[in-house]
């Protein structure tokens, strides 16, 4: 285990696991052919397409889940709560939040499909690996086959992440009418998922964390200033998870617990639309910590996801506090029961941890400072160095990047190095042109001159004929 001291401190560096990748997740997607992804788009999930490259910035992420509140569900500041909304979902993740529930019970009978895939009664449970697999298999098929496995895939390392690399063959019974699959609310599932994962976390301090790990990311950068990188200057807002810098760079934390309740307090009074209004960009000053709720844009406005959720239910109750999260009964309900097989699951984690503390036992010192695994393995030193690579890869392509626009940067120089001589020829030839111009004049006054001095002895001449004549 590493350790290192800070101002003579000593800080312990916690790893904690995750099977979330969306590393894992974005490579199956840059395999799909281009009828591959109409028909996840056909089912709801065409946004998640988008959704670009991102490191988890993982002592930013700690730090916000050390905030959670397991009894009201939501993240304590010192001005008030503030928790993730069906409406933040839809805007960062472009999933739909309204629609009928995804509910996951026990007694659920196991089904033909799930059987198919392996699954039985006393292990309703679906390796990622193994999808991963299937999908090789299916090459470029874009039948419903295809569609059930990619969202199982998709579920596994992305929306619905667990602690053992395995997802629920229960998904599967609403995946089996293909046209009713965009008729679920899958963005409330995720939130739900997401609450309970905190919930767990917060309750249990294990070194794994599970959930939609970057719907919590991008939803900091939405709601909190400090600390979060640039938006993106691209056509694409929507969803939001498009337009935020992909950085891996890691911050100092924050400890909201820390901030002054004044200061804090302001960004209360603060909305999305006023924070921009005000003039203040993606960087305003230190005392605007967060933004209170977030509203959609004219343009997001116009999105049906988004047009069919109430305008009241992601409008704030009171200063300093946040509107609970909505539950309705009966067939419009959100709310997602999701029903662990526990014994089972925390037994594999129970596992993994103890392997992990065999090879090196950890500290228990109070931290402000993390360092994380990446996602898919157990070995701490193979999760570092892949995340060492990706790092690795995005400052690779930022470097391409500033190599070609410095070859755009010199081909603009010579091209206005070429427009100045072309420039310059112009004028030399204008005035040439000029002195041409001046010298056909003169020419012109002399000849002038000349035919005037003509006529002149002509008139003269005629005159001395003419008084000749007369004298004869």
């Amino acid at each position: 285990m590493i350790s290192t001291t800070i101002s003579q401190t000593s800080f312990f560096l916690q790893v904690f696991h995750t099977k979330f990748s969306l590393q894992s997740f974005l490579k199956q997607v840059h395999k799909l052919t281009q009828t591959q992804r109409n028909s996840i788009t056909q089912v709801g999930f065409g946004h998640l397409l988008q959704i670009p490259s991102h490191v988890l910035r993982r002592t930013q992420l700690i730090e916000l889940m050390e905030t959670w509140n397991i009894e009201r569900q939501s993240f304590i500041f010192p001005s008030g709560d503030i928790t993730i909304t069906l409406l933040d979902v839809v805007l960062i993740l472009g999933l739909r939040v309204i629609g009928q529930p995804v509910i996951l019970k026990e007694d659920t009978p196991l089904t033909n499909l799930e059987i198919e895939f392996g699954s039985s009664v006393q292990n309703r449970f679906i390796t990622v690996d193994s999808l991963k697999d299937r999908l090789e298999s299916l090459g470029e098929r874009a039948d419903s086959s295809f569609v059930r496995v990619f969202l199982l895939y998709c579920f596994g390392t992305l929306l619905f992440t667990s602690g053992n690399g395995k997802v629920d063959s229960r998904y599967l019974l609403f995946l089996e009418d293909l046209d009713y699959v965009s008729s679920f609310a899958w963005g409330a599932a995720v939130k739900e998922d997401l609450h309970e994962c905190l919930t767990q976390w917060k309750s249990k301090r294990t070194n794994s964390v599970r959930g939609c790990l970057i719907l919590l990311q991008i939803w900091s950068y939405e709601h909190i200033v400090i600390g979060r990188p640039k938006l993106l200057d691209c056509p694409s807002t929507f969803p939001r998870v498009c337009r935020w810098e992909s950085s891996g760079r890691q911050y100092l934390p924050i400890k909201f617990d820390e901030l002054d309740h004044t200061q804090a307090s302001l960004s209360f009074f603060l909305s999305y639309s006023c924070f921009y209004g005000l003039g203040l960009g993606a960087n305003p000053s230190f005392f605007i910590l967060i933004l209170r709720i977030l509203e959609p844009t004219s343009e997001e406005i116009q999105i049906d996801i988004i047009k069919e959720i109430p305008q009241e239910w992601y409008l704030r109750s009171e200063i300093g506090t946040m509107e609970e999260p909505i539950n309705i009964e009966s067939e419009r309900c959100m709310k997602m029961v999701r029903v662990y097989n526990l014994e089972q699951e925390e037994k594999e984690e129970e596992e993994e941890e103890e392997e992990e503390e065999e090879k090196e036992p950890m500290m228990q010192q109070k931290s402000t400072i993390f360092v994380l695994s990446d996602d898919d393995d157990s070995n701490s030193m193979k999760d570092l160095k892949e995340e060492i690579f990706e790092l690795k890869a995005i400052v690779e392509e930022q470097n391409k990047e500033k190599e070609v626009m410095k070859k755009e940067i010199e081909e603009l120089r010579i091209l206005v190095e070429k427009l100045q001589s072309d420039n310059m020829l112009k004028e030399n030839s204008i005035s040439d042109m000029k002195n041409k111009i001046e010298e056909s004049r003169i020419l012109v006054e002399k000849l002038q001159s000349d035919e005037m001095l003509k006529e002149n002895s002509i008139l003269e001449l005629e005159r001395i004929v003419s008084e000749y004549e007369f004298d004869l």
